[in-house]
């Protein structure tokens, strides 16, 4: 759930993510995703399609971890996905694009870790024409469109919430179980966004996992400025929150946005009160033609209490692209990382709003290719601006580092390189030193941008070693396969040796669909 909203203009990226293009009222371009689910039949329940063998790579041996901190781990940092609850983290990834019958249809993939280095056990994948998840296959569904990942019910496996818009937006909820996600149900009366400032395109409705309101439970935000937009847990098997509640719609954020697209949400606990906050972002210049240092994306803050979401007066936020939640100078709040975007920002920075108790804004922090420390130049087109981003402890230190991509964001864009960044994080928070650069090329990516290398960035433990690995999707093209790279995490950063590559084959080799693996992001 991450984006620009360029969906009209012919973008491949809605948000930060990777979206399709929309060309005779059909999807066009294919995206990932990993899931699962249940529906009650006429002759009772079901379970979905299980997993079955991941077709992946090795390269290279992974170097002896060493010890990692015993510092906690950082305030903010999203749990780990557990679907089978075997103590190896798993992932899910998200798209919204073409199946088997249904030109933008959505799928979803999962991957099953095994707790060897990066390697993976079980994958699945799965769609609505799949019978024990609720509905079919069909034109422009986009199930799977945006994935997070919590335990909903309490039962201490991870489910999987995703969107979908099967004649109205939705959310499918997949439960975790000793043999991963394995039944689906759709939560019902769901409400859609209302933001008098923004243009409402329903198509983009985003999801939110967290805990806002303190109780212990994990929810939902699904439909900003909506009396009932705040699912509250813990959820029954039938898909009912236990409650719901308003989520104000944010105030328009100056005088001169007269309509914006509401592009992405994200939650964290930004003032260190035990509650998650939420972020939303709006893309206000959403035609190609706008230059990206001009580009009007400005960024929300909602602070969550046990009395409802409240907005605090005089937060300001740069506009933005995209972010994340990440405790990154070790204080005990987390900080919100940014994409920033118009005004003097240089395409490949990353602005850092520390947080505090009275909320994130008053101490920031930019990096970019002239700050010390940062390897590569400033690219010189406007095709190459950082558009995903993830926080997690990579080296162990106890401290939230940081991962941005850099693929080529528009469809019509010139090629060139395609990169991911890796940023860590201390006492200082932010500052340059111990930066890496990660070319596409060098891990195999197609040249001249084809693969997407670096649409989606994601970081987690997969083996238990107390450092996160890096997870790369390259969706690809209709010309390029997909393929994710998952890199060890070690005290220097993200390891070049013991990569493992995942193939998008693995999940559905039907030749004429291409499948975009990746192309919606990583479940978090």
């Amino acid at each position: 759930m991450s984006g620009s909203g360029d969906q009209a203009e012919g973008s491949r990226r809605r948000g930060d993510k990777r979206s399709w293009v929309i060309g005779g009222g059909a999807a066009a371009v294919v995206a990932l995703a990993v899931v699962a689910g249940l529906v009650v039949a006429d002759d009772g329940p079901q379970d979905i399609a299980a997993p079955h063998g991941c077709r992946t790579s090795t390269h290279g041996a992974a170097p002896a971890a060493g010890p990692a901190s015993d510092r906690p781990a950082p305030t903010g940092a999203v749990p780990a996905a557990d679907f089978d609850r075997d103590g190896h983290p798993d992932l899910a990834f998200g798209a919204g694009g073409s199946v088997e019958g249904g030109s933008g249809g959505g799928s979803i993939e999962v991957a099953y870790g095994v707790g060897n280095g990066t390697g993976l056990g079980r994958c699945q994948y799965l769609t609505q024409d799949d019978p024990a998840i609720p509905g079919h296959n069909r034109d422009e569904a986009f199930f799977g469109s945006d994935v997070v990942a919590r335990d909903f019910d309490g039962d201490g496996y991870t489910d999987l919430a995703a969107s979908v818009f099967d004649w109205k937006p939705s959310v499918i909820v997949l439960w975790g179980s000793e043999d991963g996600l394995s039944r689906a149900t759709r939560v019902p009366g769901t409400d859609v966004s209302h933001v008098a400032w923004d243009n409402d395109p329903i198509l983009d409705e985003q999801l939110a996992a967290g805990d806002f309101d303190g109780d212990g439970h994990a929810d939902l935000v699904f439909g900003l400025g909506s009396d009932k937009g705040l699912l509250k847990g813990p959820f029954g098997r039938d898909g009912t929150p236990a409650g719901t509640a308003r989520v104000p719609a944010p105030r328009r954020p100056a005088p001169d946005v007269a309509a914006a697209n509401y592009g992405d949400l994200l939650a964290g606990d930004l003032d260190g009160d035990g509650i998650d906050d939420l972020v939303s972002f709006h893309d206000a210049d959403t035609g190609p033609e706008v230059p990206w240092s001009e580009r009007n994306q400005p960024v929300s803050y909602l602070r969550g209490g046990r009395d409802g979401f409240t907005q605090p007066e005089g937060t300001r936020l740069p506009d933005a692209g995209r972010g994340s939640v990440g405790d990154v100078d070790g204080d005990g709040y987390g900080d919100l990382v940014l994409s920033p975007r118009g005004s003097d920002a240089s395409r490949s920075s990353v602005t850092v709003v520390y947080g505090s108790e009275a909320g994130p804004g008053k101490r920031t922090t930019t990096v970019d290719r002239d700050t010390p420390g940062v390897p590569g130049e400033e690219p010189l087109d406007e095709d190459a601006a950082f558009s995903t981003l993830d926080t997690g402890d990579v080296n162990g230190d106890g401290y939230a580092d940081v991962v941005a991509g850099a693929p080529r964001w528009d469809i019509y864009g010139e090629p060139g390189p395609e990169q991911v960044l890796f940023l860590p994080g201390g006492p200082d928070g932010l500052t340059g030193a111990g930066a890496r650069l990660f070319d596409g090329g060098d891990l195999g990516a197609a040249p001249g941008g084809d693969a997407d290398f670096g649409a989606s960035v994601g970081l987690t433990d997969l083996d238990g070693d107390g450092r996160a690995d890096l997870v790369v999707a390259a969706p690809g093209s209709d010309t390029v396969d997909g393929v994710a790279w998952l890199l060890p995490g070690t005290a220097e950063g993200p390891g070049t040796e013991g990569v493992t590559r995942l193939y998008a084959d693995t999940f559905d080799d039907t030749e004429e669909l291409g499948l975009s693996m990746g192309g919606a992001g990583i479940a978090h």
